[in-house]
């Protein structure tokens, strides 16, 4: 089986060596099944009704209206980069 380094900041490794002490399992198959984990999540899909607003039609009008500003704003502070659609 193929290997890899990982670096792990020490407060993230002292959490995991209390979960696998726990577990009675190694760090390496914690690992694993954490990356499993992310691997076969069905996280990439939004929730169901994510995109279901109850807001009225004078609400959206107004939440559209302040996205906007809110975007000319910050575009209009960039320094570094040159303008993007968003």
């Amino acid at each position: 089986m193929p290997s890899t380094t990982v670096h792990i900041p020490d407060k993230l490794l002292a959490k995991i060596d209390q979960i696998v002490k726990e577990k009675e399992i190694s760090r390496n198959r914690f690992i694993i099944q954490a990356c499993e984990q992310a691997v076969n999540s069905t996280a990439v899909q939004w929730p169901e009704g994510f995109f279901e607003s109850d807001l009225n039609e004078e609400d959206l009008i107004l939440l559209r209206e302040s996205v906007s500003e809110m975007e000319e704003a910050i575009m209009s502070r960039r320094r570094s980069r040159r303008h993007v659609d968003l």
